[in-house]
């Protein structure tokens, strides 16, 4: 068993108080068990980090300005609500929705079934903030004033909220994204069951690797967060990526996008696997840190290491070209799964040798024709535009298939 040891320093007593009180409301960043870490990656609880405003930022709790320049407040890594170290423990569990139960009274219901509200946060608004009904500039740096949706990213004067449609579009990951309103049951072992809305044909399940690229990973869980549904979101430091995939694995169509290393895209690969999901998903990678050699080996680049450009890799990974690189593993399954039985099973050196250098002359063959689709995409100057500005590719391993 380890022992951790924390040691808090402050200026004074009470800034200690703000600190403790702060760290009593923050949940624990702990391995869970399966059935304990389900209830909170759904629980709707706020993921507080201390941070810095380049400009005035007022407490959502308190509504007061949070004074200083340098981490003399909170903000919630997903829904970036703002609150004084003493104020976080009285903030409402009221984080960016992920369920039907979370969304409460403000469902909408009409004779189309049940529809998504706007999730409106309110105040601290960019300086550039346009009022999407009147198209006046909105937001102040006087106050806690005006409201931005969580989901769509619209943003409103409150006089003009009543005035906006009730339902909310999603936004520009629409395709990718789960709604709330999808995630509306639990099934008889604890996990919960998601139903893909008509709005969602291809929906997108994210695993990082928040410790890839020297942490850096931890940027880009917060962000596909905030672009997505947190709860098709997770950190395979934190629980793996089995409950993610049993969230899927209903759908009969889903795509999965992988941040992290080579380790990261194989314990995932090993997963789908057991749970025999091959025909049902498309996977793609998104390198993080170094020494991602499959990535480079695939043509899907060695590195990302700039997290604003998600949204725009998100909405070309929604319509991705039926001439990016694709190919199938099937075609080589029945050699490999031959010769490594030989391998494993034969007593006589000589077979073991020359199924060896069949199995060496079957992978060279598969590289290659790989490398060959790379060229021939790059060739098309339209797709090598594509491919330079979405960096990495989709690429799309259709079906992963097991060699028994």
């Amino acid at each position: 068993m380890r022992i951790r040891r924390l040691i808090l320093c402050a200026e004074n007593r009470k800034e200690m108080e703000d600190w403790i009180s702060s760290l009593k409301s923050v949940q624990s960043r702990e391995h869970y068990e399966t059935a304990q870490f389900n209830v909170e990656h759904f629980s709707g609880m706020h993921n507080w980090y201390a941070c810095s405003h380049a400009r005035p930022t007022f407490c959502n709790v308190c509504r007061d300005s949070l004074s200083g320049v340098t981490s003399h407040g909170l903000s919630c890594e997903v829904c970036k609500f703002k609150a004084h170290k003493r104020c976080a423990v009285r903030a409402t569990n009221n984080c960016k929705w992920t369920t039907l139960a979370s969304i409460g009274k403000d469902i909408i219901e009409d004779e189309d079934g049940i529809a998504m509200p706007h999730q409106w946060l309110e105040g601290n608004l960019p300086v550039s903030a346009k009022c999407s009904v009147c198209d006046k500039t909105c937001g102040s740096v006087l106050r806690l004033q005006d409201w931005r949706c969580l989901w769509c990213k619209a943003m409103v004067h409150t006089a003009c909220r009543e005035l906006y449609p009730r339902k909310c579009p999603l936004g520009q990951c629409k395709v990718s994204i789960i709604p709330p309103t999808a995630l509306n049951s639990i099934d008889s072992d604890g996990f919960w069951k998601a139903t893909c809305p008509p709005s969602c044909a291809s929906p997108l399940l994210v695993f990082v690797n928040s410790k890839s690229g020297d942490n850096q990973g931890v940027k880009f869980l917060r962000r596909f967060k905030q672009l997505l549904n947190p709860a098709q979101v997770f950190d395979l430091v934190n629980g793996g990526p089995h409950l993610g995939l049993r969230l899927f694995h209903k759908f009969d169509n889903f795509r999965i996008l992988v941040c992290g290393g080579d380790g990261s895209v194989g314990w995932v690969l090993s997963e789908i696997d057991k749970l025999n999901l091959h025909k049902q998903c498309q996977l793609g990678v998104l390198p993080l840190g170094t020494g991602n050699d499959l990535a480079r080996v695939l043509g899907w680049g060695a590195s990302c290491d700039d997290d604003t450009q998600l949204p725009q890799i998100l909405e070309k990974l929604e319509r991705p070209s039926k001439n990016y690189l694709q190919f199938q593993i099937s075609a080589y399954e029945d050699s490999v799964a031959a010769h490594l039985t030989k391998i494993l099973n034969s007593d006589q050196h000589s077979v073991v040798i020359s199924s060896a250098k069949v199995l060496c002359e079957t992978v060279k063959d598969f590289v290659a024709k790989v490398g060959k689709s790379y060229e021939k995409t790059a060739d098309n100057t339209e797709e090598a535009e594509a491919i330079a500005s979405l960096f990495p590719h989709f690429v799309m391993l259709q079906p992963y298939s097991k060699m028994d």
